[in-house]
């Protein structure tokens, strides 16, 4: 009985260890097929292309329509996104956060991408009387903040298909994007950009605009934002742009992202 029992211990722990070799593969390339990840991990085939049919039926990979080969889903990436913004991103990025604020004087925020939502996970607020408060855990709709945008841009094309195809695009203003197709193309434009910009889709007279942030695998993990009242931000929006842009810069080589050297 022990001895069984041991067997089948040894057992698992394999089958672990397989499971573990098949997500790290992805680490290094977004979309990989049953050759690459075999090749990958050093697995047969037929066992490779077992373990990655029972992911994808587990919600852990999915399958792009066009090439057939398959990425991280979005419950693996949010998990990642939240388990390091709320440690690195957040510790690296505190002091930056205080100079952008006494910079240009108004709140800013660092956010994560948990699915459809931008979640706040720290924040400086403005000195004004009149500002734009945010506060750590509260969820936001991505498609309608800059910092959701800033994100959903640099996401896997396939995820990010995903992602849309699944969400429901409220409206909350009049500027609120919700055709899909019209969202893609502002994706596109703000990956284009480097940078999103928000006015009033979210709130009427609040604009913001976002920079994203990129870890050492230049994979996105965050975003940093700027926002205020738009009669007060729109004037100087171009010096809130540059302000972002190098501040996300700036935590993105605190993160050992090398891609701006």
């Amino acid at each position: 009985m022990r001895h069984g029992e041991t067997l089948d211990g040894e057992k698992t722990v394999q089958i672990v260890h397989r499971v573990a070799s098949v997500l790290r593969a992805f680490s290094a390339r977004g979309l990989l097929g049953i050759t690459d990840l075999a090749n990958a991990t050093g697995l047969p085939k037929s066992t490779t292309h077992r373990l990655v049919t029972a992911l994808v039926n587990e919600g852990l990979l999915v399958q792009d329509e066009d090439s057939h080969k398959y990425a991280l889903s979005l419950h693996v990436t949010a998990m990642g996104a939240s388990i390091l913004g709320s440690n690195a991103v957040r510790k690296v990025a505190r002091p930056i956060l205080m100079e952008l604020r006494d910079q240009t004087h108004e709140s800013v925020h660092l956010a994560v991408l948990e699915g459809m939502e931008a979640v706040i996970i720290d924040t400086e607020d403005s000195y004004f009387l009149v500002r734009f408060v945010n506060v750590p855990g509260q969820h936001l709709p991505a498609h309608a903040v800059s910092t959701g945008k800033a994100m959903l841009a640099y996401q896997w094309e396939v995820r990010l298909r995903e992602m849309i195809n699944h969400a429901t695009l409220t409206r909350y203003t009049d500027s609120t994007i919700t055709d899909p197709r019209l969202l893609l193309e502002e994706l596109r434009r703000v990956r284009a950009a480097g940078y999103a910009v928000s006015c009033g889709e979210l709130e009427d007279g609040i604009d913001a605009v976002a920079a994203p942030v990129f870890d050492h695998l230049g994979t996105v993990v965050a975003a940093v934002s700027i926002g205020g009242p738009s009669e007060r931000c729109r004037p100087k929006q171009n010096e809130m742009i540059s302000a972002v842009t190098r501040a996300g810069q700036q935590i993105s080589q605190a993160l050992h992202y090398v891609g701006w050297t």
